[in-house]
């Protein structure tokens, strides 16, 4: 990503922006096959029984497929409700997507708040992406306090974790103050 920010956007609008790509990258990486045609060797069906039945990682996994992955349509609010299950059930991935839903308001209400609360709960099992948003959070003052030392501890964590975007972004802290909203842009160039 080649485009600075503007200086004039707000620290939520550039977390937006960084939660927007990153979940794109991730989405694709991590739960889509290589070609966009429904995968064939995920029985529908099976799964969503599955799921029902309260197996998480069928219910993490058809939130994947509500939210449009494996070639399925999309539905988010699917997608949310599924996620919220296995989520609650403990599993990181499932924590972390859900906290993007409720970070962009997708299928479920916007709550930066909630956002960061399921980033937590996915951070403490060290979940790298969520170690991110919690320290880009913490960085912004979106749906948490802002501070200094927990956004230079999540994105420890995460880098620690082989996120390579939190590494960068600890660099640009190290050379820019936070407090400076005119400065963020720089710190999420990474994703």
């Amino acid at each position: 990503m080649g485009i600075l920010f503007g200086a004039v956007l707000s620290p939520s609008v550039i977390l937006t922006a960084a939660i927007l790509i990153a979940r794109e990258t991730l989405a694709a990486e991590a739960a889509r096959p290589s070609d966009s045609a429904p995968d064939k060797t995920i029985p529908f069906e099976e799964l969503r029984k599955d799921a029902e039945q309260g197996n998480e990682k069928a219910e993490y996994l058809l939130g994947c497929c509500y939210n449009g992955d494996h070639g399925f349509s999309k539905d988010s609010v699917e997608a949310a409700k599924w996620w919220e299950r296995a989520a609650a059930k403990g599993l990181a991935d499932a924590q972390y997507y859900l906290g993007l839903s409720y970070y962009l308001g997708q299928g479920v209400p916007k709550d930066a708040t909630a956002a960061a609360k399921w980033w937590r709960m996915a951070a403490g099992q060290e979940h790298a992406e969520a170690q991110y948003f919690l320290g880009l959070s913490y960085c912004a003052g979106c749906g948490v306090p802002k501070s200094l030392a927990l956004t230079i501890f999540w994105l420890n964590k995460s880098a620690e974790n082989g996120d390579k975007a939190a590494l960068k972004a600890l660099g640009k802290l190290d050379r820019r103050p936070v407090d400076n909203h005119s400065n963020l842009e720089a710190i999420h160039m990474g994703r």
